[in-house]
């Protein structure tokens, strides 16, 4: 039988793609059929190429390896970023032996990276990659992990910091919009021009409008993240305050925190729970919660009108920036509302005050 030519170029070697289902083709020519799922197709590639046991498979045998035992067990949401990012470790160190890989190789992938204006980017792949090392030292196919000492490149903190007005300017905004608004119209100069709100046709309002500015409302006033305040219950919701229970990753068990009543946190609650819904989450839409990703693309859209505006955009994690600091200004700790283990991450990156303020030693 004649061998196809790979139309996908990342299926693993010796895996082929034919009549829809996936095939192991041995190198006595045999044809082996996986599966039609290409999950399950590469499963099963790794036992019939033994599982990636020596250095000699090469870099690429391990990369799949991690796909099938590691990566694939790892959250949606993880997947979603690490995918992409392995497909680049590929290419960059596929042809290679995982004996060959030297922390040199590491440096020089991150210096082109970085040359490619994703420092930040060329940070999490290695860090990615580091991780597949440290698997391949567990199952005894390298000794040691090359990206180990090596330097990661310079990332600078951000440095946003969104101010009252601004957030109350911005939730008000997307609380009045109406069906339509959103399209934005320009002047004979050309600068984007925002529809009356008292004309007779926009009339409706905007429901992802009146959602972002709860979620974003909550998300303040609580210094939470967004997908902790996307999945709230409203069993959450108690006489004692808004509980949350953190959980970063699924292989974690999830840190609670119970954020106490003041009087913007229990009006933006007030406000959510005239929201409709026919299930018990706080936010919701068709009677679930809402996803991470759609909810960024409500929350985007609307920005993005903002933006075309004239106003200067921030992002919901800048919220959560903003709340950390304010809570800080308070004279508050803030890490028993932000749920972080110590005070570290929250002082080098979501502490956003541009000036402390001290006092004299005597």
């Amino acid at each position: 039988m004649t061998r196809p030519r790979k139309k996908n170029r990342d299926l693993p070697p010796r895996m082929y793609l034919k009549h829809g289902a996936y095939y192991y083709v041995t190198p006595a020519k045999k044809w082996i059929r996986l599966s039609s799922n290409l999950a399950e197709a590469k499963r099963k590639w790794v036992e019939l190429e033994a599982p990636c046991m020596m250095p000699s498979q090469g870099m690429l045998a391990l990369f799949n390896r991690y796909s099938v035992e590691v990566l694939a067990n790892k959250s949606f949401k993880t997947r979603q970023l690490q995918e992409p990012q392995m497909k680049l470790l590929e290419a960059a160190f596929g042809d290679m032996r995982p004996d060959e890989v030297r922390p040199v190789h590491i440096a020089q992938y991150l210096d082109y990276r970085a040359s490619k204006d994703a420092p930040v980017a060329g940070n999490r792949e290695k860090q990615l990659l580091s991780h597949v090392f440290t698997m391949a030292m567990r199952w005894g196919i390298v000794d040691s992990n090359p990206c180990k000492g090596v330097t990661r490149n310079k990332e600078v903190p951000r440095t946003r910091y969104v101010s009252d007005q601004e957030l109350g300017d911005f939730i008000q905004f997307a609380r009045d919009l109406k069906v339509g608004m959103l399209k934005i119209r320009v002047d004979d100069d050309g600068n984007a021009l925002m529809p009356q709100r008292t004309a007779k046709r926009y009339t409706q309002p905007l429901a992802s409008g009146q959602v972002v500015s709860c979620v974003l409302d909550i998300a303040y006033h609580t210094a939470q993240r967004r997908q902790d305040v996307l999945t709230l219950t409203l069993d959450d919701i108690t006489d004692a305050g808004v509980l949350f229970r953190q959980r970063k990753t699924q292989d974690t068990a999830p840190v609670k925190v119970m954020v106490s009543w003041r009087p913007g946190l229990r009006e933006a609650v007030r406000v959510a729970m005239t929201l409709p819904r026919r299930a018990g989450f706080l936010f919701e839409t068709h009677g679930h919660p809402y996803t991470d990703d759609g909810f960024s693309s409500l929350f985007q859209r609307i920005m993005r009108t903002w933006g075309l505006l004239g106003h200067e955009r921030f992002t919901v994690h800048d919220l959560r920036a903003k709340g950390a600091t304010d809570l800080l200004d308070q004279g508050e700790k803030a890490i028993d509302t932000t749920g972080h283990a110590s005070d570290s991450i929250l002082r080098r990156v979501y502490d956003r005050r541009r000036t402390r303020q001290g006092t004299a030693v005597k």
